[in-house]
Order: structure tokens, then C-alpha cells, then sequence
């Protein structure tokens, strides 16, 4: 990539954070910044973990965002995409969220993964198999995002991946290294909002939530990267994103693994 298009790339990382500073609702990067591929967008996610990581912390793992093909078809694409998670960013045990420190937040429902060990690059690609001896825990899990009032009869793809993926946080239950023998295709889960209960099954993320792990480890190798020791990974909704109100108390339980509440206030 040549010196010009890397200093538009930069603008657009610089372009993004003010957007974040001054509050502004999503939208999508401005043509002068020339993000044109998915590729300029992580490149552009690249320059925004140098800002970003003066005021979150170091980048600790990665979530996969898109693995539903609703919302695949919604941008067009036929894959996930990832975003960055940072370290102050990640909170642990039950929490209360505010939405006032939020443009506008959603709740994702997960399971969390917690590599054992360094991944290295394979000749083979990664499969939902392969990757469970390097996962040393897993835990029930919210994202949460940010979307910012986003239009998402406008969305445009490039543009929200620059942007992090919409990374807002992540709640974190008890992790739990005894999960090898459940069947994460199918294993069972509950979301409750005051008192109304909903369930699905892990297999609603991408047909298995290793295969979002499977998913990340590919896509590092093909850059000459790998998952790490002790990286987190967030590994897609089992519901759709709810948007949450004041007062809500929102409760996530995975079959086997463990539970995790939210409260929110204003």
C-alpha cells in the first residue's frame, strides 16, 4: 500500500476518534478518506489501537462480529468480521451499565473463550475441533456495543469495521475450565429480561462458538499473527442485540458453564 493511501487510512482513524470525542451518531466514513475494501477498513482499525490504547489499555483478545446472515445480508457480506477488545474495556462478575455513558448500547448474549496457548500457525486451517486444546476456559458472557443511533437501512460495512466493530465492552461470569464435555452446537441457553425468559442454543453463533474462534485464528494467520496465551475471545450473539431501557435487569445463563446479570440505569 502505497505512502498516500496509508496517510488517508491514518485521517480516517483520526476522523473516527473525534467523532467519538464530540459524541456524534455513527456514520459512515467520508469518501475523501478512501476506505474502499474490508481491508482498508482493518488497516484503519490498526491505526485506531495506537489511539485507543492510550486511554482503554492494551488490546487483550477479539470478538466476531456479523455471525448472523441476517446481518450479513444486511451489509453484504457472507462472513463475520472482527473487532478489538481492550483491556479496560472487559469487566468481571455481575455489573450495572449506565446508558448515559453510551451513544446507544446494545446487549449481546455470549460465551467467552479464554485461550490456554499460543496458537501457531498451521499449514492446515483451524477448524471448531482443532482449536479446543488450546482453550483453556470459557465463561457466559454480554458484549456490549455501541452503535452510536446508527441508520441500519444505510449501513455500510467498511465504515463500521473501522470502527472497531462497535466494541463497547464485555461482562464476563465465572470462567470455567470444565466444558469439554458439552456440545456447543446445542448445548441450551437462557436469556431472562425482567422475568421474561427466551432460550436458544450456543450452535445460534455461527454453528458453534469455536468456529468463531477457529474463525479469528485463521484470519491472524493469513496476516502472520496468531491467538495468544490468555486472549479473550468473544465469540457472537445467541439472540438478536437487545436495546436496553432504565431499570431493565437482563440475566444469561449457558448450560453448564454459569450465569452473569446486567442491570441498567440511565
Amino acid at each position: 500500500m502505497d505512502q498516500g493511501k496509508l496517510e488517508k487510512l491514518k485521517n480516517a482513524a483520526d476522523w473516527i476518534e473525534d467523532q467519538h470525542k464530540r459524541g456524534k451518531n455513527f456514520c459512515s466514513v467520508p469518501g475523501c478518506f478512501a476506505v474502499e475494501t474490508l481491508e482498508d477498513a482493518y488497516t484503519v482499525q490498526e491505526f485506531l489501537i495506537k489511539e485507543w490504547e492510550q486511554k482503554l489499555g492494551p488490546v487483550v483478545g477479539y470478538k466476531l462480529a456479523l455471525t448472523s446472515k441476517p446481518i450479513q445480508e444486511l451489509v453484504g457480506l457472507d462472513h463475520p468480521c472482527i473487532g478489538r477488545l481492550y483491556r479496560s474495556q472487559i469487566y468481571h462478575g455481575n455489573q450495572t451499565v449506565q446508558l448515559s455513558n453510551f451513544g446507544h448500547l446494545g446487549v449481546e448474549f455470549e460465551l467467552a473463550v479464554r485461550i490456554g496457548a499460543d496458537m501457531p500457525k498451521s499449514s492446515n486451517l483451524w477448524t471448531s475441533e482443532n482449536v479446543k486444546e488450546f482453550v483453556k476456559a470459557v465463561s457466559t458472557s454480554f458484549e456490549l456495543i455501541d452503535d452510536r443511533n446508527a441508520n441500519y437501512n444505510n449501513l455500510e460495512v467498511n465504515s463500521l469495521v473501522s470502527d472497531n466493530s462497535w466494541f463497547g465492552g464485555a461482562v464476563l461470569g465465572k470462567e470455567n475450565e470444565s466444558w469439554k464435555h458439552l456440545e456447543f452446537d446445542k448445548t441450551v441457553v437462557k436469556k431472562t429480561v425482567n422475568d421474561q425468559i427466551e432460550t436458544s442454543t450456543t450452535g445460534a453463533a455461527l454453528g458453534d462458538p469455536f468456529n468463531s474462534v477457529a474463525w479469528i485464528a485463521n484470519f491472524l494467520n493469513k496476516r502472520g499473527r496468531l491467538l495468544k496465551a490468555n486472549e479473550l475471545i468473544m465469540t457472537g450473539s445467541t439472540f438478536a442485540t437487545m436495546f436496553p431501557k432504565s431499570g431493565d435487569t437482563i440475566s444469561y445463563e449457558v448450560n453448564g458453564i454459569g450465569a452473569v446479570e446486567l442491570k441498567v440505569s440511565e
